[in-house]
């Protein structure tokens, strides 16, 4: 009899590898990973637990994909991840249709669990302290194109902010060996990946809890020596540990990327000390000159929390005024949640929802004419872009990505003229530019 499994894998992209390297283990016990889950023997789905709103989609995916327990081939529904460990017990008697859930710290113990399912185990929930760290000798089942892949160099987060609970679902933060990454790294090289997106909760925190600062920069030039590797990329970089040694090693760099993802959440100082985000760090508006005098041209990333409680109009004002002037290249913007078991969550002044979804939409209004103006800026520049495969659209069009384009939560490069293969770096004249997306034509291969 064929197995065949099916993962969906939601929220960010630390959770995707937790999924790729459950697949991995699927496929150990003779499962074959299968898109469709009418005609799968095994359904897993690896859940979120960040935001309320992560938990319904996720409890609303699971209750969809239990249909295929009665009218399908499905024999095993399984659930892992953060949602698993915020609810634990809870979740036992509220979907009785999955067989058995998985917190954070049992992602990777998945073949031990099944080795207790198979043979009757009437151990249902899996959960424990957070403390497993991804290490190179895992395996995974890479579902990201074949040219890119994401790196996670640490776990958990000890930042402590007032509105998060991530320290609670993933532990506190671990960082793996330079070394251990390296040997991954060159791995993934092997098997042709050009571009590495390097992602932990905290990416500047890496080496901290071994009492190493010094540990990130050694990282980036190590994998800037790296053999068939072009592009690394730096994401989830924490405001005050951008430090000017940091930069100087990326604008240094052959292959770290000019781009940065820095969640600054917002921009008044009182709103930062009540979100807990108090350690010593410059003012947002120095930290992103500081940013750009060193590395001219770098793409900047940020996310920033509209309606937190206690945010009067004034402050919201001021935090329209400030992305006015920081002029963001790419810009996600989200509306306080008040997550139970976060300090948060019982601060006075809450906003009404509908002021925090008015908010978000001036953010959203106003970074899109800042993104098309600056976007509009490159027309007639040559650059490099990562060919990623065809158009969502039309396959008579080719799609990739400029350096400055993170895969998946930026824009992309629109191919008009010129050939290429899916995964080739090619040079393209920029011809066009739209709200988050250019167009251009390819010039010569790299």
């Amino acid at each position: 009899m064929r197995l065949s499994a099916t993962i969906i894998s939601l929220g960010c992209a630390k959770n995707l590898v937790d999924s790729e390297v459950m697949a991995s283990h699927l496929a150990q016990l003779g499962y074959s990973i299968d898109s469709d889950p009418s005609k799968a023997s095994l359904i897993l789905v690896n859940t979120c637990g960040f935001l309320t709103s992560a938990v319904e989609e996720a409890i609303d995916t699971i209750l969809d994909l239990a249909r295929h327990k009665e009218s399908g081939s499905c024999r095993y529904l399984l659930v892992a991840g953060c949602m698993v460990q915020r609810y634990g017990k809870k979740l036992l008697e509220l979907m009785p249709e999955v067989d058995c859930f998985l917190g954070t710290a049992h992602c990777y113990d998945l073949m031990r669990v099944f080795k207790d399912l198979e043979q009757g185990g009437s151990r249902r929930l899996w959960i424990s302290p957070p403390r497993f760290l991804f290490h190179s000798d895992l395996t995974r089942t890479r579902s990201t194109p074949f040219f890119s892949a994401y790196v996670k160099i640490a776990e958990g987060c000890s930042n402590r902010c007032s509105y998060c609970l991530i320290p609670i679902l993933r532990g506190p933060y671990r960082s793996r060996s330079v070394e251990d990454i390296l040997i991954e790294v060159r791995r993934l090289a092997h098997e042709g990946v050009k571009e590495i997106n390097l992602i932990a909760q905290d990416t500047t925190a890496f080496g901290s809890d071994r009492g190493d600062p010094g540990a990130l920069i050694r990282l980036l030039e190590s994998l800037d020596e790296v053999d068939g590797i072009a592009w690394i990329r730096l994401l989830y970089a924490y405001p005050h540990r951008v430090s000017g040694a940091l930069l100087q090693s990326m604008a240094q760099s052959r292959k770290i990327l000019p781009y940065l993802d820095i969640p600054l959440q917002h921009c008044v100082p009182g709103i930062l000390k009540a979100m807990g985000r108090t350690a010593p760090h410059e003012d947002p508006a120095a930290l992103l000159a500081r940013i750009r005098g060193q590395i001219p041209g770098i793409a900047l990333r940020t996310s920033l929390i509209v309606g937190f409680p206690g945010e009067t109009e004034a402050d919201f004002r001021a935090l329209v005024a400030f992305v006015e002037r920081a002029e963001f290249d790419h810009l996600g913007v989200f509306t306080f949640s008040p997550e139970a078991g976060t300090p948060a969550a019982k601060l006075p002044g809450h906003p009404a929802r509908k002021i925090k979804e008015a908010r978000r939409e001036v953010l959203l209004t106003l970074q899109r004419s800042i993104s098309r103006r600056r976007l509009a800026s490159r027309i007639g520049q040559t650059a490099p872009v990562l060919i990623e495969g065809f158009h969502p659209e039309t396959e008579f069009l080719l799609s990739g990505r400029l350096a400055t384009q993170a895969p998946e939560v930026d824009g992309m490069v629109i191919l008009t003229q010129g050939q290429a293969e899916i995964g080739d770096l090619v040079l393209a004249r920029i011809t066009a530019a739209h709200d988050y997306d250019l167009e251009a034509e390819i010039s010569v291969p790299l």
